[in-house]
């Protein structure tokens, strides 16, 4: 399946969870990112504070031995996207050449599954050689830094929650995600007409290759339009939208707090989670391509 154009702008998933808990905390939480920049070999651990990265340190990290976005399963490449930590191991469950820690990414995503994409164990990890680090290209995909350096940057780190961006050449429009004015408008958009249950508004901020649980276009107009029948008023409530860049796709994830009313005046359905939208371009607009959600309890 082909997917068209580049993104605009947008944001990483549960993340929104966490912001969202963090508000009860005494401490303010401050969202981290980290940046892998193939072109330079780096990788940067920054703070996503008012929709803008602000670099904590950088390193230098050696990438897979085939260049160029990873595609299919064994072929080297790493891969390029927006992506989280799923898991985290150590020794003696590590094997010894990923050194004294290793970050599983989660590779491949919806976006990437769309696409046909294949792989497994991408990972962020160390190493027990640390000559490898003198080369630029010495991994089977991941990204690669040195002991003392994954013990730094394990901190920033939140499984499910920090986004780790990988980009083919990481460039300044890329550093300010959340200040973009389209894509807030074009989210804010999506928002009004789904609570307004303008259906045909609605669905026109779907990509024509779009896919979820699995529907494509039409069959979500369809699902959506019965839907509409059924409830009085449907309201969304959007917390902690965090919005991610990339020149592949984009995402935006927000913690969402729907609620509907039967026709009756009773409540209908009742939720809240975490939903991830993932944004490619089609005919020079954002279009939501995939969308996942996640219910958390309440």
């Amino acid at each position: 399946m082909k997917i068209l154009g580049t993104a605009f702008v947008s944001a990483l998933g549960a993340m929104s969870l966490f912001l969202g808990l963090s508000a009860q905390a005494a401490e303010p939480f401050i969202p981290t990112a980290i940046l892998v920049d193939k072109a330079t070999n780096t990788l940067r651990v920054t703070h996503y504070v008012d929709g803008a990265y602000q670099t904590i340190k950088t390193y230098h990290t050696t990438l897979g031995q085939v260049k160029g976005d990873k595609e299919d399963e064994g072929d080297m490449k790493t891969p390029e996207g927006i992506y989280d930590f799923k898991a985290l191991l150590r020794p003696p469950a590590l094997a010894p050449q990923f050194g004294k820690m290793a970050f599983y990414i989660s590779f491949p995503n919806t976006y990437d599954q769309l696409a046909g994409r294949t792989g497994s164990n991408i990972m962020l990890h160390a190493t027990n050689t640390p000559d490898r680090l003198n080369k630029d290209y010495d991994s089977l995909g991941c990204v690669v830094v040195r002991n003392e350096e994954i013990d730094e940057i394990r901190p920033y780190v939140k499984l499910g929650l920090t986004p780790i961006l990988i980009f083919n050449q990481l460039t300044d429009e890329y550093l300010s995600p959340g200040r973009d004015p389209k894509m807030k408008e074009f989210f804010q958009s999506w928002i009004k007409s789904w609570e307004g249950k303008d259906i045909d508004a609605y669905i026109d901020h779907y990509h024509s290759d779009f896919s979820a649980k699995g529907m494509s276009k039409a069959q979500w107009k369809k699902y959506k339009t019965g839907l509409n029948k059924q409830y009085a008023s449907i309201e969304i409530n959007p917390e902690s939208v965090l919005y991610y860049e990339h020149p592949k796709y984009s995402m935006i994830t927000f913690t969402q707090n729907y609620r509907s009313k039967l026709r009756s005046g009773a409540w209908g359905h009742r939720s809240r989670g975490t939903k991830i939208l993932y944004i490619a371009e089609e005919g020079g607009k954002p279009k939501i391509i995939a969308e996942t959600y996640t219910t958390l309890m309440w």
